[in-house]
């Protein structure tokens, strides 16, 4: 309960503080995000180590680490989604939350004259951070395909890669969202079975919260390599593609 009271609590927080600099700025630098979600949530860690001692410490971060990110997630993603609707734009926060920018909400055309830049500048990161993008051009194939057959000045085996760059970056995206999947799945199972046992509706013949130590850690050291490997697979397959395509028939200024 305390878990999922500060996570929304801070990601109302976190909202409150943000939007209204983006509605004066396109841009806002708020540092105060990550002291007040480390508060919010280590303090508490460190007053548990300090007052029952490090035995505590796993069950503690176990059971509130993820109800808190869900809660946080909730909270602040209702409230930016909200935000962007009645703005018409979309908004992106950098890594550790300190920066965030808002960009106009792009149509079709606009978001396929971005894949064309970006198979331009033929480099694999740019299509790497829209595998995880809800609002790049992700998942356009068919659309962006009916489009380069309305622009003849872009010949068919220039198409033919393009189609496959499209392909691959769904492809590659379906496997990240599969192992997403899997690590919200053994993530809820473990909270279940510690939620469950520890409130007496699941009786196990061993302590749940001895094996909850090693699986959790074994879980994220899985979830960490599998994305390594992915991305470094993706690259490599992205740049093999791209080393074929003659940037000079892209027609991008048209």
């Amino acid at each position: 309960m305390f878990a999922v009271v500060a996570g929304l609590l801070f990601g109302v927080l976190e909202a409150s503080l943000v939007i209204p600099k983006l509605v004066k700025n396109k841009e806002a630098f708020v540092w105060q995000v990550v002291p007040i979600g480390a508060a919010l949530f280590g303090v508490p860690l460190l007053l548990v180590i300090a007052f029952f001692g490090v035995s505590e410490y796993l069950q503690f971060g176990v059971y509130a680490f993820f109800p808190f990110l869900t809660a946080t997630a909730a909270a602040s993603g209702w409230r930016f989604r909200k935000f962007e609707k009645e703005n018409k734009v979309d908004a992106f926060m950098s890594y550790f939350g300190f920066e965030y920018w808002t960009q106009p909400t792009l149509d079709y055309s606009e978001l396929f004259y971005y894949f064309l830049r970006d198979v331009a500048s033929k480099g694999p990161h740019h299509f790497w951070g829209q595998l995880g993008s809800s609002r790049g051009y992700i998942g356009y194939s068919k659309i962006f395909m009916d489009m380069l057959k309305e622009k003849p000045e872009i010949d068919s085996s220039t198409r033919k890669n393009l189609l496959k760059i499209l392909k691959t970056m769904n492809k590659y995206r379906y496997i990240g969202l599969s192992g997403l999947a899997l690590f919200i799945g053994s993530i809820s199972v473990i909270m279940i079975l510690l939620f469950g046992a520890g409130l007496g509706y699941i009786h196990l013949n061993f302590n749940v919260a001895d094996i909850v130590g090693p699986a959790s850690g074994i879980i994220l050291f899985s979830f960490a390599i599998g994305v390594l490997v992915l991305m470094k697979s993706f690259q490599r397959t992205i740049s093999r593609l791209l080393a074929n395509i003659d940037t000079s028939k892209l027609a991008l200024s048209t």
